[in-house]
């Protein structure tokens, strides 16, 4: 067993690196490290490995890092793919020859050019006569997967496995519920989004084994590019105002009350202003009603559950390795306890009213009273629009988007149910760069109507030796961020 292992995430958009030693039956975090990709990775695929090697190997001599063995995550949108499949109940050697050539069958690339791997979800004995057997894989195209190796070859470490995505967050989740003392309970099911920059995993956990996964083509890059485009940026201003603006909800003030009327004193109604007259509208010039403003959080127009024929493929996979996600660790005995995971009512969704309209309608304004008279000015046109908050206008911006990542969920979680009638959903994990949205928990909790956290892995670890050159603050907050690297490192011991 290695003294230390690096688990390296390269994204379409940063590299994250997560520094992980053993102590006893605790963890330790050692290095957090990220830094951009600089356009080396494309849809998850390494173009330029020789760019990727010199970040990490910058990144590392910065940082004085030692640690040579590495554990990577292969992405890629149309390169990997991970998906659990059944088989007819059968013996474990019928079963070795039929996988492969099911593998083969779901394959969106020629088989010879790909690595691949396989777990048994279920063994063939606790499998009753005519059930099916559930089978997780993953598979690569054999380039994709050269191209990291050689990236962390490039930066001199020492490749000691390679992982799928999916895979990876199972065991942050996993290190996250305490290494297995609040592991789910059968038909409680967790479902981890990781928000990427490219697209969005989707996966379901039943405790710590991964059942299913898709993705969705949703990611923080379409968050950039729809405030650059309604608000007229740089794409470089919009990723800087998504990541110092950027929310998932925004509170409308509340109306003023009306004034109280002093006690003792009768109130008197005045005179019925005048009122220029108005000719009648033809069928024609007839405006629309429009309706009134309600004093309540903006919510975005309801989501609509149709269900997709077939999941989409899911990123991630990798070669000689191995993908059970069977841990059998003993608790870490210095770790602190978690408490038990709150029992939650099934998953229901809770469609949102569609927002107040933002936009006055046309037309005249009642005249101004100074004093308690009525202006003798009469009408006037309607006042200039107050300049909009820029994280309000942000917000209106994204909101289209977080409410189809949203609607991705409540299908995905649909079509899983639709396999598994007695299916419960307990929780949901945020995790990615995307998951540091302001509020999206809180959004998608609303639009889900079930509790939505973000995921961090490092709260049953040790985080002293990071903690003084970070701050408490920023690990809090970027946890999200390093959960995939986090699983990575844990593939050594686990």
């Amino acid at each position: 067993m290695p003294q230390g292992v690096l688990g390296v995430n390269i994204g379409n958009h940063s590299v994250k690196v997560v520094e992980l030693t053993r102590r006893g039956n605790s963890f330790v975090v050692q290095n957090l490290l990220t830094a951009p990709t600089q356009e080396a990775v494309v849809s998850g695929e390494v173009i330029q490995p020789d760019v990727v090697g010199q970040i990490l190997k910058d990144l590392l001599t910065a940082a004085n890092v030692r640690t040579r063995s590495a554990v990577v995550a292969v992405g890629g949108q149309t390169g990997v793919i991970v998906r659990v499949t059944e088989l007819p109940k059968m013996t474990r050697r019928e079963l070795a020859q039929a996988i492969p050539l099911e593998i083969e069958r779901h394959l969106p690339f020629p088989s010879g050019t790909a690595i691949q791997a396989y777990t048994l979800l279920k063994e063939p004995e606790e499998v009753a006569e005519g059930e099916q057997i559930p089978v997780l894989f993953a598979a690569a195209r054999e380039d994709l997967v050269n191209a990291y190796l050689m990236a962390l070859q490039e930066a001199g470490l020492s490749p000691i496995g390679v992982e799928a995505e999916p895979l990876a967050l199972a065991r942050a989740v996993y290190a996250a519920q305490g290494f297995g003392l609040r592991d789910g309970q059968g038909g409680q099911i967790s479902v981890v989004v990781n928000i990427g920059y490219e697209g969005t995993e989707i996966s379901f956990l039943e405790g710590a084994k991964l059942i299913f996964t898709r993705l969705v083509p949703v990611g923080g890059r379409h968050l950039t590019e729809d405030i650059r485009d309604q608000l007229g940026l740089s794409t470089e201003e919009a990723e800087r105002l998504k990541i110092e603006e950027g929310t998932a909800w925004v509170e409308q003030p509340p109306m003023p009350a009306p004034p109280a009327t002093p006690t003792g004193l009768e109130t008197q109604a005045l005179p019925p202003s005048p009122v220029p007259p108005t000719p009648i509208p033809t069928e024609r010039e007839l405006p629309a009603p429009t309706a009134a403003p309600e004093p309540t959080p903006s919510a975005p127009p309801p989501i609509s559950f149709d269900l997709p024929e077939e999941p989409s493929p899911s990123p991630p996979t990798p070669p000689t390795l191995d993908f059970s996600l069977e841990f059998e660790p003993s608790p870490p005995s210095t770790s602190p306890q978690s408490p038990p995971s709150p029992t939650t009512e099934p998953l229901e969704f809770l469609p949102s009213a569609p927002p107040p309209s933002e936009t006055p309608a046309p037309g005249l304004r009642a005249p101004q009273q100074e004093g308690g008279e009525v202006s003798a000015g009469g009408w006037a046109p309607p006042p200039t629009p107050e300049a909009v908050p820029i994280a309000v206008a942000v917000h209106h911006a994204i909101s289209n988007r977080l409410v189809e990542l949203a609607g991705e969920i409540a299908r995905s979680v649909e079509f899983l149910a639709s396999q598994r009638p007695n299916l419960t959903v307990t929780r949901v994990y945020l995790a990615g760069g995307g998951a540091l949205l302001r509020e999206l928990d809180r959004f998608l909790e609303m639009q889900l109507g079930v509790p939505v956290e973000r995921l961090n892995p490092f709260q049953n670890m040790d985080l002293s030796a990071v903690a003084g050159r970070l701050g408490r603050d920023y690990l809090e907050q970027t946890a999200p961020l390093y959960a995939v690297a986090v699983g990575l490192a844990l593939w050594a011991y686990f």
